[in-house]
């Protein structure tokens, strides 16, 4: 479960350019939820994301996660949730370009605390539930946005983990491989991930179970 209390985000907090990015958050997310968070470019989606994800840190308030609070975990922590407990999903892929299908699904495997004799294994099934494991050793660059993104989603499950982000995921993509995308969203979920998407898309937000509306750093 994930849970938010008055939490604020500040850039530049001290100097001329303060800005707020976020004020006065709450909201929570049970486990198994396929949540949207809407808003227009600006209003805080990203913001909202990266603290989730725990790449961001934030001035006051609290996140918990799995009733773990977040500000007290240490950096070494804060790694291995990241990197067992949260799947992200970028808009622009973040694969390695010049990498094989395989050798970016097997990247999250490599960085795990615990390491497993399997990881080629894993990597396959993971291309395999996304229609992709044909395509394993292809090189990245040499695939359509549709594909690339099949596999930023293999990567994102590989580790197995119980929640999925995913930052505009369907942005770069026309509608027919958006709502394909969509379907493998919708089928992790009834395996049981937890999946929050961010988007201004109010057709892909119309898909998901509950819509989180934020606005100028707050929530509507």
């Amino acid at each position: 479960m994930i849970k938010l209390e008055n939490l604020q985000k500040i850039y530049n907090k001290g100097k001329a350019n303060e800005f707020e990015a976020l004020k006065n958050i709450n909201f929570s997310v049970d486990d198994g939820e396929l949540v949207a968070i809407i808003g227009k470019s600006g209003a805080g989606k990203s913001t909202l994301l990266h603290i989730l994800a725990c790449i961001d840190s934030y001035e006051s308030g609290e996140y918990y996660i799995d009733d773990m609070l977040v500000k007290s975990l240490s950096e070494t922590k804060l790694a291995e949730i990241r990197n067992s407990k949260i799947g992200m999903v970028m808009q622009d892929f973040a694969l390695v370009d010049d990498f094989s299908c395989i050798e970016n699904v097997l990247l999250p495997l490599d960085f795990a605390k615990n390491k497993k004799s399997n990881k080629t294994d894993l990597a396959m099934n993971a291309l395999k539930s996304v229609g992709m494991d044909s395509m394993a050793k292809k090189q990245v660059n040499k695939l359509s946005g549709g594909q690339k993104q099949r596999v930023a989603i293999a990567r994102a499950v590989v580790n197995e983990p119980s929640i999925i982000l995913a930052d505009e995921p369907t942005g770069a993509l026309d509608t027919k491989t958006s709502a394909e995308i969509m379907e493998l969203f919708h089928e992790l979920n009834k395996k049981g991930h937890t999946v929050i998407i961010v988007t201004h898309d109010l057709g892909i937000a119309k898909q998901c179970d509950r819509t989180i509306e934020i606005s100028d750093g707050c929530i509507v």
